[in-house]
């Protein structure tokens, strides 16, 4: 006689109608709008991409992420972070309409359906 046993193995997740989340520390705050997903990082240590030519904002502290293509660093004059945000604990995952992100003490990864992405910590930045 085969038996079999189901496993079933839970992954707390942020529910996908939240708008904004931050990570426990403060320091990385993110928002979904428009079919998009665009992230701050308040303080960073990590060496910024070269700024393109017009941007006279801001540059190097926040990425944004749709459900295709690659994430890019954006020029910005303003900012996501919002203090009464959600809080996306350590191990907590997210998702939106074709992106997901995981949180962890090592920073937030990030990826599209096509398998895209960003990781965004205080020390780190990379595109993939």
């Amino acid at each position: 006689m085969v038996r079999w046993i189901a496993v079933l193995v839970l992954v707390p997740v942020l529910a996908s109608a939240q708008e904004a989340f931050q990570l426990p520390s403060g320091n990385i705050h993110c928002m979904a709008f428009e079919g998009q997903l665009r992230c701050d990082v308040l303080n960073f240590t990590y060496q910024r991409p070269p700024r393109p030519r017009g941007c006279d904002l801001d540059w190097g502290g926040a990425v944004g992420l749709g459900p295709r293509g690659a994430a890019a660093v954006i020029c910005h004059g303003d900012t996501v972070a919002n203090p009464d945000a959600p809080v996306l604990g350590y191990g907590q995952a997210w998702q939106g309409p074709g992106m997901a992100c995981t949180a962890a003490q090592t920073g937030l990864r990030c990826t599209n359906a096509e398998g895209h992405g960003f990781e965004l910590a205080r020390a780190r930045l990379r595109l993939f």
